[in-house]
């Protein structure tokens, strides 16, 4: 019966954390390529999607997801690279997302966007990196 006293708070504790799922996740892309290209963040559980990150040489760009239960379906990373004058759809990562902190996505010469680092957010279901 103590035990089940002692452990009472940290269930307490849990639930509360755990409810709603709050989502705050800074998206950083950075581009390691001269090449021109342009990325797009989207974010189906929540129905939005980033401007266009247009990139014609090495830098990073930001973009903010707020909201709840961001991570119920795959968040899609697209890049698009500039070819005969259009754009055309280079490479994607998919994997779900949620937390609240940052991930870093980079972006090289093959402009597939991979995830190198994340503080605070949670990945499962994919391309973690």
């Amino acid at each position: 019966m103590s035990t089940i006293i002692r452990c009472l708070p940290l269930i307490f504790c849990l639930i509360v954390l755990t409810d709603g799922y709050v989502c705050k996740i800074a998206v950083r892309v950075s581009s390691n390529t001269d090449k021109k290209f342009k990325a797009v963040v989207i974010v189906p559980a929540l129905g939005i999607q980033s401007q266009p990150m247009v990139f014609e040489k090495k830098g990073t760009k930001k973009m903010q997801v707020n909201g709840k239960d961001c991570g119920k379906k795959p968040w899609i990373i697209r890049t698009y690279e500039w070819a005969d004058n259009k754009w055309k759809p280079a490479q994607n990562n998919t994997a779900k997302y949620q937390g609240n902190g940052w991930i870093k996505m980079t972006v090289g010469d093959d402009l597939k966007p991979t995830p190198m680092e994340r503080f605070g957010v949670g990945c499962f279901e994919g391309n973690c990196g």
